[in-house]
C-alpha cells in the first residue's frame, strides 16, 4: 500500500482492478491532490447523486476523477497528484517465482540454468521494468551472471527509456500501424504483466515454438487478434530490430 503519481498505466491498472472513480479530499483549487480509488455500481447515478447533495460553499467542493473519462480525454502531462494503491509488486513478484518454480524447479536446482532460459531472470527482469526496481535485477545478476552485467544496464536503460503501456484499443492501432501480427512474450502470455516484444516472421521462416503449446511459461508466441481478447492493458517493447 503506497502513494504513487497519477497516470495513465496507474488508471488503466486501477480500471483492470475494478475502480472507476478517484475521490478527493482536496478542493479543486489544490494542483496536487491526493486520489483514492472507489468501485461505484453506477458512476452516473454515483455524480447525480453529488450534484442533488450539493455544497453550501462552492469553493469547497471536493475533486474527483472519473477514470473512464480521464483515460480518454486526459493527455499523461495534465495527470495531477498522488494516487494510493493497494498493489503489492513485490509481494506478486514472489508468489510467480513460487508458481513458476514449481515447474521449472529453478529454485531446487538453479545450476540446470544457463542466463538466456533461466526463468526466475526473465521474472525479476520483468518485474524491473515495469517498477523501475533495476537494482534488485542488477544484483540478481551480479550474482549469478556477472559476466552478463554491463551489457543487461545498457539493455535495462535502453528498455526502460522506450518501453510503452497501451490501453487495447491503442495496442490494435500500434500493432496496426507497425504491421505487427505476432508478439513474443516474456513471461506467460496469459500474464497480464508480460512484456510483449515484436516477432516478425518472414516468408521463409517457420514457427519452432507451437502456438498451441501451453506448457512453457516463457517466450510464448501469439498473434495479435488473439492476444487482444486477453486484455486490456498491454506493455510492449517497440524496438524492432
Amino acid at each position: 500500500m503506497k502513494f504513487v503519481p497519477l497516470s495513465r498505466v496507474i488508471l488503466l491498472e486501477l480500471k483492470r482492478n475494478g475502480y472507476n472513480i478517484l475521490t478527493s479530499k482536496n478542493t479543486v483549487d489544490d494542483e496536487n491532490p491526493t486520489w483514492y480509488p472507489l468501485t461505484v455500481p453506477d458512476v452516473d447515478d454515483y455524480l447525480l447523486q453529488l450534484d442533488c447533495s450539493g455544497s453550501i460553499v462552492p469553493e469547497e467542493v471536493q475533486v474527483l476523477l472519473v477514470i473512464e473519462d480521464a483515460l480518454d480525454n486526459i493527455h499523461e502531462g495534465q495527470l495531477q497528484g498522488e494516487v494510493f494503491i493497494e498493489i503489492d509488486n513485490l509481494g506478486e513478484l514472489e508468489d510467480k517465482i513460487q508458481f513458476y518454480g514449481k515447474k521449472y524447479q529453478f529454485i531446487s536446482d538453479p545450476e540446470y540454468y544457463v542466463f538466456s532460459f533461466d526463468p526466475k531472470r526473465v521474472l525479476i527482469r520483468n518485474y524491473a521494468l515495469r517498477t523501475g526496481n533495476h537494482l534488485l535485477y542488477l544484483a540478481y545478476i551480479g550474482v549469478n551472471y556477472p559476466t552478463h552485467v554491463i551489457d543487461e544496464i545498457r539493455d535495462l536503460e535502453d528498455l526502460t527509456r522506450s518501453l510503452i503501456c497501451l490501453d487495447q484499443e491503442q495496442a490494435r492501432e500500434w500493432f496496426r500501424k507497425h504491421d505487427v501480427t505476432m508478439v513474443q512474450s516474456d513471461i506467460s502470455i496469459f500474464e497480464k504483466d508480460a512484456i510483449l516484444t515484436i516477432f516478425l516472421l518472414g516468408t521463409e521462416q517457420q514457427i519452432k515454438i507451437p502456438l498451441e503449446d501451453k506448457d512453457e511459461l516463457i517466450y510464448n508466441l501469439m498473434h495479435i487478434e488473439d492476444l487482444l481478447q486477453l486484455r486490456d492493458l498491454f506493455w510492449i517493447d517497440p524496438r524492432i530490430n
